[in-house]
């Protein structure tokens, strides 16, 4: 099941790879400036910068994406962020790292990602046959999942270990082996020699989003289901204080509760749904997960207090972030042109980075005025009826079969 092909396994260990080196590097960076600063804004601005690049020149990036060969962005780009990295080790064992230089690389690193996420999904395709696709995506949004429990763990240990120092190495020297990794794919795609303008070409990408209502409805969801995990990131460790033990401990269980249901929805899509997927699967699945957030603002209304059950309950949720992330990207694979992916899925990715952190602001924003268990059952009850009127005014769009086998 997971050799798909050669060329599909060098992106799952590049992605492998690169995404533990991100969650360790990004932990120690964090910690280091609180460390240094004391100062919590400083932090949070870090992270402010680190995404401004990809929230304003996402859409852009696709344009080139389209143009450039696709193999060489993710070379380029992953051994220019390996060298920045590894730049900041230098300064760091040198003591000469300051944090202006924090921030200039996380602008620059950001720069790469705006270039290289899309390009990664817009390389699926080319890598895996059409009957193959949700398998392929299914195995990486796995990986998503088993980083999500292992990345954080992974970060602070390593800190304790290895210090700074190493933790900022095995980053820089996980992008480069990514790097080499993709050095080694085997595909071909599509190199523009257009004549046309960046603005012209932009305005194409948008007007196909705009006249494929499956894309179209697709955006729509990254949108709002993007805005209720914010949701679900600044609630929890609300949530976990009014539960029974420890509070941190009962964070750590509920995120990687969430985590390992991701891991459980990829392997059961991959596996199970395998002759043919309704696309209207994908809505069914946010009534799913508008159901479990509703769940947690119960549990909490009626005052359950036992973490146990709120596991089982967030286990479930990330199962059906990972089912709709799969749907949606296959979806999307299946029915945007090879020469229209990067302009698209830079869409894709610049939508869901930008409602993510409004999403944080204004749900932090409501619980002062919200108990966390009102204000989970609120929004739980808000993604069901998106997902339902979803369901009923798309029947038409989505009434094709996705043929998988």
């Amino acid at each position: 099941m997971f050799l798909i092909n050669r060329n599909f396994c060098l992106l799952l260990f590049g992605q492998i790879v690169s995404q533990l080196g991100d969650k360790a590097y990004n932990i120690a960076l964090m910690w280091w400036l609180l460390e240094k600063t004391k100062s919590p804004f400083l932090v949070s601005s870090f992270l402010v910068i680190a995404m401004l690049p990809e929230l304003i020149f996402g859409p852009v990036a696709g344009v080139y994406i389209d143009r450039w060969n696709k193999k060489k962005i993710l070379v380029v780009s992953d051994f220019v962020r390996g060298i920045i990295v590894l730049t900041l080790a230098i300064l760091f064992q040198s003591e000469l790292l300051e944090i202006w230089h924090i921030y200039v690389a996380a602008l620059c690193i950001s720069l790469c990602s705006a270039l290289f996420n899309p390009t990664t999904m817009s390389v699926i395709p080319v890598t895996v046959e059409k009957d193959k696709l949700q398998q392929a995506n299914a195995l990486s949004q796995m990986v998503v999942g088993a980083v999500s429990i292992i990345g954080p763990l992974l970060g602070s240990s390593s800190i304790v270990l290895v210090g700074y120092i190493g933790v900022l190495i095995f980053n820089g020297i996980s992008y480069i082996i990514s790097g080499i990794a993709e050095l080694f794919l085997c595909m071909t795609t599509i190199e523009s020699q257009t004549e046309e303008s960046v603005i012209y070409s932009l305005t194409q990408g948008f007007r196909f989003i705009r006249a494929d209502m499956r894309v179209l409805v697709i955006v729509t969801v990254i949108a709002i289901v993007h805005v209720f995990v914010g949701s679900i990131v600044v609630i929890m460790p609300f949530l976990a204080k009014l539960l029974d033990g420890n509070g941190i401990n009962n964070l750590g269980l509920l995120q990687s509760a969430i985590g390992g249901g991701m891991i459980i929805g990829a392997g059961y899509i991959s596996k199970y749904v395998r002759k043919s997927v309704s696309e209207l699967y994908l809505f069914y699945t946010i009534v799913c997960m508008g159901l479990g957030i509703l769940a947690l603002g119960t549990l909490q209304l009626i005052h359950i207090e036992l973490v146990e059950i709120y596991v089982i309950v967030c286990i479930i949720i990330g199962g059906c972030i990972a089912i709709a992330s799969v749907l949606w990207r296959t979806i999307a694979q299946l029915c945007v042109p090879a020469e229209m992916s990067g302009r698209v899925f830079s869409v894709f990715s610049t939508t869901g980075n930008i409602s993510l952190p409004i999403s944080i602001g204004i749900f932090g924003l409501l619980l002062n005025y919200m108990t966390p268990g009102l204000l989970f059952f609120v929004a739980g009850s808000c993604l069901m009826v998106f997902g339902v009127v979803l369901l009923y005014s798309n029947r038409k769009n989505f009434e094709s079969i996705v043929k998988v086998r």
